[in-house]
Parts: C-alpha cells; structure tokens; sequence
C-alpha cells in the first residue's frame, strides 16, 4: 500500500469515526449517555492521532496500528451480531431493547451505535447476513433438493426466521429489504425443482414457483413442528417425504 493510499484511509477512518458519533447522537444524549464518551469519543480520537501521524509520514507504524484497530473493529461487529442472534431469538424484536443487546455482547450502546445506526438496522443487517450464509452457493440449480431438516436448524434459526416473517408484517416500511431476501430463496429452490423435473438448467415454469413456494412453506412450519412434537412424530422424516412427492409431481 502507497503512503497516499495511506493517507487516504486514515482519512476515511477519521470520517468514520465522524459518522458514528453522528449516528450516536441522532439517538439522543439521553439515550446514549456517557457512553459516547468512552466509545465513539475514543474512535475519533483514535482515528485522527492515526490520520496526523500519516501526514507526519510515519506510515508503516500507523498501517499496524490501523490494522489491529481494523480487526477489533470487525470482532466487535461480529460479537454485536452474534449477541443479537440470540436475544431476538430469545426475546423477540420488540421486547428485546439496545441495552439488552449491548450488554449481551459485552459493550456498551454506545459500541453499538458505533457500528449501527438503531436497533433496526442491526436486525435487518442479521437476518440480511444470515439469510446470505444459508443461500450461499445455491444458485447452483444442480444441487440436491434436500433441505437441511429443521432439528439441524436449531431452534435460533427457527425463531430468527420467524422473527423477521413477524418483522416485516409489522414494519411495511422494512419490506423492501426482505423482499429481495424471499425472491432470492424461491427462485434459488425454483431452480433446483426445475432440474429435478427436468434434468436441464432453464428458467423455472410458474408449476416450478408455485412448488418451491409449498416447499418452503412445508420448511417453516416443519420448523416448529420439529421443537413441539416427539421424537416420534419424525418431522424430519416426514418432510423429506413430502418434498420428494411435491418437487417429483410435475404437471402433465
């Protein structure tokens, strides 16, 4: 990396470090408290002791610096997302407050808004981020139909996904960013229903959508299926079967 590249992200830190603290007061100092003293005052702080000593052309020095400030960065971001993934699931949305999340992850709110502009945007940036993990590599239509089964799930993923269902019904506002996030999922699972039928890669027929939609449908319910009943009602097993019986049933 160049001293003028440098230069140039230590002055993107700084304004980083700008925007968090702009975030962290769109709260309210009431809200925030003292925290933004201690957390987004020290970015600022951070970044712009990092941004004079690349203007004083001690480069090397501050790349370390950046960089180990970079890693515990994206740690701190990985700890708020991974909290979060449990008290939504445990708490629910609605119920579960800043203060909840934060502590959960060990930091204070004002760690979290440093990261993420409200509460908001931390759920949608999970269920965005988590619902990427469980897509990646499935635009591939030649995958195998099997759906993980529901007990592989867990029931943090069952609860996750049906708080983002729940979500979205109560915020019209946030649906434009789930939207794209159940298109993708339906058209993927089209995809590979349309191989199944077929045996060729080609654009699903609306027999194939309408199948992929029944299948996810059998996936969400068969989720909570699978935390309420038996052992003995093999859930698991049961929708393997139907999966097999509605993605092998094309019409004539």
């Amino acid at each position: 990396m160049s001293d003028t590249d440098d230069l140039r992200a230590a002055s993107r830190a700084l304004k980083d470090a700008i925007s968090g603290l702009s975030r962290a007061l769109g709260q309210g100092l009431a809200d925030v408290g003292a925290d933004v003293g201690r957390e987004i005052a020290t970015e600022l702080n951070d970044a712009a002791a990092e941004l004079s000593r690349e203007l004083a052309g001690a480069s090397g020095a501050a790349r370390a610096r950046r960089a180990a400030r970079t890693t515990k960065a994206e740690q701190t971001r990985a700890d708020l997302l991974g909290a979060a993934r449990s008290v939504f699931a445990e708490h629910g949305y609605e119920a579960a407050s800043v203060a909840d999340l934060a502590k959960a992850a060990g930091y204070t709110k004002g760690a979290l808004y440093a990261h993420f502009s409200s509460k908001e945007e931390l759920f949608v940036t999970l269920v965005r981020e988590a619902n990427d993990a469980s897509e990646s590599g499935l635009e591939d239509p030649t995958l195998p139909l099997g759906e993980p089964g529901p007990g592989e799930h867990g029931l943090a993923d069952v609860m996750l996904s049906l708080e983002a269902y729940l979500y979205a019904l109560r915020h019209p506002e946030a649906r434009p960013a789930f939207v794209p996030m159940a298109e993708k999922s339906l058209r993927n699972l089209a995809g590979r229903v349309r191989y199944l039928r077929a045996g060729t890669v080609g654009e699903p027929t609306r027999d194939d959508l309408d199948t992929a939609m029944a299948l996810a449908a059998c996936w969400t319910v068969g989720g909570i299926m699978e935390q309420l009943l038996p052992p003995a009602w093999d859930v698991a097993g049961a929708l393997d079967r139907i999966g097999e019986r509605l993605a092998g049933d094309a019409p004539a």
